[in-house]
């Protein structure tokens, strides 16, 4: 696809999801996967799991995998909490690299919402351009902070060389995107950079950007969240 990057460095940087870069999950026998997480503080139990259905990529192919997250009780026994990985987005059923890359194709391409070719041919048709387009209404209004996360994943990657030898011609929103109409340009302009940022990063450093997005969790959003939107 023509785009800000080479195609076929961005697709290698962007082909599978957490579940498959990361040791955090246990494969059930059944082959769910299972994610335990960490006890959220002293005198919590655990309390059995829970799951959902939950897309996400293998190798450039878009799979779908029951997830099973623990569950704790409180020492209080009055409620209870649940682990949630990192790709696990609240309300949402594809990880959040899928989100990534559906908003990706959206904001860097040039043939528009319904017309803009993915990134990955797995991803042609999954979710339709009225939900991208309300994941990206979402994510608008925290476009800075996840500016600020994603870069400092990067930063703390690549030191101690400077982040800017990674981007020596800089990063600029393409001019298609800065003449369509947006309610917000700036946020707009701000996400783009956010996510090109990520998405430089992981080609530059061989990273994978599942692992990148899931160093950025814990310094966007409140302490214990575990989604970047």
């Amino acid at each position: 696809m023509a785009g800000t990057f080479e195609a076929a460095q961005l697709r290698e940087a962007v082909r599978s999801s957490l579940f498959a870069v990361s040791g955090l999950y246990r494969v059930r026998g059944d082959g769910d996967l299972q994610y335990d997480g960490a006890r959220p503080g002293e005198g919590w139990d655990a309390h059995g799991y829970f799951s959902r259905l939950f897309w996400m990529l293998v190798d450039g192919r878009l799979i779908r995998r029951r997830l099973w997250k623990r569950r704790w009780l409180s020492p209080d026994g009055g409620h209870t909490c649940h682990s949630r990985p990192p790709e696990d987005v609240p309300s949402l059923w594809s990880c959040t690299l899928i989100v990534v890359l559906k908003l990706w194709a959206l904001l860097d391409g040039t043939s528009g919402l319904h017309t803009s070719p993915e990134v990955l041919p797995a991803l042609e048709g999954h979710v339709s351009p009225r939900t991208t387009s309300r994941w990206l209404r979402r994510v608008l209004p925290r476009a800075l902070e996840l500016h600020q996360a994603l870069r400092r994943a990067v930063i703390e990657r690549c030191e101690p060389r400077p982040v800017e030898r990674l981007f020596p011609a800089g990063l600029s929103p393409p001019r298609g995107l800065l003449c369509r109409r947006w309610r917000d340009p700036s946020a707009v302009a701000t996400l783009w950079r956010a996510l090109a940022i990520l998405l430089a990063g992981a080609i530059e450093l061989s990273v994978p950007t599942a692992l990148l997005l899931a160093e950025a969790r814990g310094r966007c959003g409140t302490p214990g969240s575990s989604s970047l939107f």
